[in-house]
């Protein structure tokens, strides 16, 4: 059997049922429970996906933060200083992202910052996952495309740039114009790759990412409509890949957290177009189902 897996980051399970997206629910879906970082408090893209693909916890895959820390800097920082410096409301969702990246966020993503300007910190790189991926086995060939961490390296410029650019975008019109144009060319891509890769033989495994998703909900979070639209468009994408699907494939969809007003929510979201039998599954549960439905060919 192959697996074609849609990582699609911030895919919101209320959302997905509000609206009824048939093609993005497939036979079997549900919520997944998710690793979240201490001393951040949600879950984070860097930290969940390589969980996700690895099939371990943080602290076994790796690395348990979105920054890499020099030790004992990494105690201080995640155990008191973040903690300490992050004013939480009752309920984090009482806040919008403007609110939110006021209190805590800037604190964050301005530390880490010059932590990495001093050399004492960095954001993860491959060669930080310690244990073996789904990519990795042998017994099948695997593509994968965008990856957090396992596909892409990133250095601090790049990573203030993207966080500053959803901020930006919330406020500035034209600026937000430049950032949906680059996400509308994200999407673009990648169904140009999964519609191009689906077509060959040569694989066993293919995973495709879209960030798309969490900077559309953190940028119009007060435009459902908005919202709303880039899901349809999503659950669309589904529906056209099951026509072209190959047969004895399973299609699973998977997302590292989703997201109410413009803020990470503490669970992810699965969807499989066969009966899997989960309930409340841990997003590390995937990977011994993938590689055994693949090798059980």
């Amino acid at each position: 059997m192959k697996v074609l897996i849609l990582g699609i980051d911030a895919l919101e399970y209320n959302r997905v049922q509000e609206w009824d997206l048939k093609y993005l629910k497939q036979k079997e879906y549900g919520k997944t429970i998710v690793p979240i970082s201490e001393g951040f408090g949600e879950p984070v893209t860097l930290v969940v996906w390589p969980s996700f693909i690895t099939g371990t916890q943080p602290q076994q895959m790796g690395f348990d933060a979105p920054i890499i820390y020099r030790q004992p800097l990494k105690f201080f920082l995640e155990k008191i200083y973040f903690p300490l410096t992050s004013k939480k409301p009752k309920s984090e969702h009482d806040l919008s992202i403007e609110e939110k990246t006021t209190i805590k966020n800037k604190i964050i993503s301005r530390t880490n910052y010059l932590m990495m300007k001093i050399g004492l910190g960095r954001y993860p790189e491959r060669r930080d996952i310690k244990v073996p991926t789904i990519f990795d086995n042998k017994k099948y060939r695997s593509i994968h495309i965008n990856i957090p961490v396992y596909d892409q390296i990133f250095t601090a410029e790049d990573r203030d740039s993207a966080r500053n650019g959803v901020i930006r975008a919330i406020t500035d019109k034209t600026f937000r114009k430049e950032f949906e144009k680059k996400l509308l060319d994200e999407l673009k891509t990648g169904k140009e790759n999964i519609f191009k890769i689906i077509k060959q033989k040569n694989w066993d495994l293919y995973m495709q990412y879209f960030y798309v998703l969490d900077g559309i909900q953190h940028v119009f979070y007060k435009n459902k409509l908005k919202i709303m639209d880039y899901y349809m468009q999503f659950n669309k994408l589904v529906s056209e890949i099951t026509k072209q699907l190959p047969k004895d494939t399973m299609l699973l969809i998977i997302s590292d957290h989703g997201q109410e007003n413009g803020l990470h929510t503490n669970y992810g979201y699965y969807s499989s177009n066969i009966k899997l039998g989960l309930k409340n599954p841990n997003i590390t549960d995937f990977k011994k189902i993938i590689e055994e439905k693949i090798e059980n060919k």
